[in-house]
């Protein structure tokens, strides 16, 4: 793959703030909470707690690898350059089907399961593939807006998630009916009714949803192109991503488990945290929240879009499609300064997934993804500080965090292939099959890496 012809560039418009607002919202904890945390809570019960804090610490690791490595790599294709610049093209290749895939399923999964809030907020019985498809035209086309429009405008949802969420937690620790010890002393239903103490076993493999749950962090490094500085700005919008995330999202699991009225019946639910809210709040205020959350599924669908389009746009540039695709998925537009054909590149088959997707079939396989993907990045981490290139940003402690994030990944990538179906593992090894003859047919890539010094 080598560099295409040069074309206008991003718009270096973006602050370290408010890319962490687009990366937030992309995030959506929101989200994560009400449909990534009740299969924690079936599974491990008040173990939940345990679980998404070893989370925040393996996610802890993942993100000072991507800070460390966006630093020293800014570009718009994110992981994808990265490994081509420490591993070279086969490994690149992979990860660029990797990401490619989680990119083109997740805006309409996520799309699908936003019709019940909107029902639920409205009083409505509204179609659900049909709001889907209209949540998905609504986004693609928001998302080739002005970028720094779209900072503004996920950052001002992004106020309503964060106060639907400071609202849970204001409920469950205000009317808190658990002892706090069953946090560090988790329990769950047991097979006679009542409660038993969780295994260690299943709170590590909660660990792997929660890291689901928490995922996103990175997507600040597709936008190092559009920030006014990159380099060590970019460590630092993925750092600070992290942080607010997990803020965000395990104060309100905490709550949710203290205030349970039972904690059997918490881990025998179907929807655990509707359980959970039916008894600290009236109808009313459960359809605020529900209302809250679709907006925060709808915020994360536009963040998402809008770093697909980065990535896809990058890829173009680099040539690593056929040269008409590569040609048309570097145009910028020329009032807006985004690029529109790489955003909207992924619209028509999102827009067809919404008619056959689901979280539940799509759960197990997006952690395998996401584990996957970050053993790569922490392999890279590992080598990267060996070659030529510059670390504006170097993470405290190397290399004990890219050993950590190796480590939790290789466990929860064996405990994700272990429980998961067949279909799972056949189409991982359909994507590694492509990544291996795509790097076989092309020629090296050669990736553009910004360097602000020389553009200066």
């Amino acid at each position: 793959m080598s560099t295409s012809k040069a074309t206008p560039g991003l718009r270096r418009s973006l602050s370290v703030t408010d890319v962490v607002l687009i990366t937030v919202s992309g995030v959506t904890p929101a989200s994560s909470i009400f449909v990534i945390a009740p299969f924690a809570l079936q599974g491990a019960g008040s173990g939940t707690f345990l679980a998404f804090a070893l989370a925040a610490l393996l996610a802890a690791a993942f993100a000072l690898c991507y800070a460390e490595l966006g630093a020293a790599h800014p570009n718009a294709g994110g992981e994808y350059v990265m490994i081509e610049r420490v591993f070279g093209r086969r490994l690149s290749l992979l990860m660029y089907l990797l990401i490619l895939c989680l990119l083109l399923f997740v805006p309409a999964v996520l799309a699908t399961g936003a019709a019940p809030y909107l029902n639920s907020a409205l009083g409505a019985r509204l179609d659900g593939a049909e709001v889907a498809l209209a949540m998905i035209v609504l986004c693609f086309g928001i998302a080739v807006l002005d970028i720094k429009l779209n900072a503004w405008l996920t950052g001002s949802f992004l106020l309503l998630e964060v106060a639907a969420l400071t609202l849970i937690a204001w409920l469950g620790f205000s009317e808190a009916r658990q002892p706090a010890a069953v946090l560090w002393q988790p329990v769950m239903a047991a097979a006679d009714g009542g409660l038993a103490t969780v295994p260690v076993a299943a709170i590590a493999a909660m660990a792997g949803i929660a890291v689901f749950a928490y995922n996103g962090f990175g997507g600040a490094v597709y936008f190092a192109e559009d920030m006014s500085e990159s380099g060590r700005p970019v460590a630092q919008a993925v750092l600070a991503t992290l942080l607010i995330v997990v803020l965000v999202e395990l104060i309100p699991v905490t709550a949710l488990i203290l205030g349970a009225p039972s904690l059997a019946e918490l881990s025998r639910q179907a929807d655990p945290i509707h359980y959970v809210l039916s008894h600290l709040s009236s109808p009313a205020v459960a359809r605020v929240i529900s209302g809250g959350i679709f907006l925060s599924v709808f915020n994360a669908i536009i963040a998402i879009v809008v770093q697909s389009g980065r990535f896809l746009y990058s890829s173009g540039r680099d040539g690593l499609w056929p040269a008409p695709a590569s040609r048309a998925l570097q145009r910028i537009h020329p009032r807006f300064g985004t690029p529109w054909v790489a955003t909207l590149a992924l619209a028509l088959p999102s827009a067809l997934l919404t008619f056959h997707s689901s979280l539940a079939g799509l759960a197990s396989f997006t952690v395998i993804i996401l584990m996957l993907s970050y053993l790569l990045l922490a392999l890279a981490a590992l080598r990267s500080r060996r070659g030529r290139h510059p670390h504006p940003y170097r993470m405290p402690w190397w290399p004990w965090p890219p050993l950590l994030a190796a480590a939790g990944s290789v466990y929860l990538l064996w405990a994700a292939l272990r429980d998961a179906p067949a279909r799972d593992g056949w189409i991982m090894a359909g994507i590694v099959l492509a990544g291996v003859l795509l790097a076989a047919q092309r020629p090296r890539c050669k990736v553009l890496i910004i360097d602000e010094q020389k553009e200066r």
